[in-house]
């Protein structure tokens, strides 16, 4: 346990009205420990010492505060895990190989300016009787 009620050793110096708000919020998390009430996984010693999980208490009540502070460093965890998942991906998608071949074979372009006047010609030839017949002629 953390927080020990013992009045004897324990000095706190009052407020004007006779209250201390950080004794009553220790009071109620020693309660909500010893009750076992803290979530699962959650560490008192490593959340008092955390400047943000202090102003979490100055805000709210000591249970939501420590409801709301465990949310966020489980949103601040899932999304570290996130980014390093993505990150990971990027690296093993960069790492590999990749091909230079296409799925099918690709029929080298007609060199039309070293082909003789008969290759000419019967190429032409074929393209005319392709677009005679209905056929789609690619260029």
């Amino acid at each position: 346990m953390i927080f020990k009620k013992n009045q004897e050793s324990a000095y706190t110096e009052p407020e004007e009205n006779g209250e201390n708000p950080f004794m009553e919020a220790a009071e109620e998390l020693a309660e909500l420990e010893q009750a076992n009430e803290l979530p699962e996984g959650f560490d008192l010693m490593e959340a008092v010492s955390d400047p943000a999980f202090a102003e979490l208490l100055g805000e709210f009540e000591p249970k939501a505060a420590v409801r709301i502070y465990v949310a966020e460093r489980r949103a601040d965890e899932a999304e570290e895990t996130v980014k390093s998942r993505m990150s990971e991906q990027a690296r093993a998608r960069g790492a590999l190989p990749k091909s230079q071949r296409t799925d099918r074979a690709v029929a080298p372009a007609p060199d039309y300016m070293s082909m003789s006047k008969e290759a000419f010609r019967a190429l032409e030839q074929q393209y005319k009787n392709a677009a005679h017949n209905g056929k789609r002629v690619h260029i």
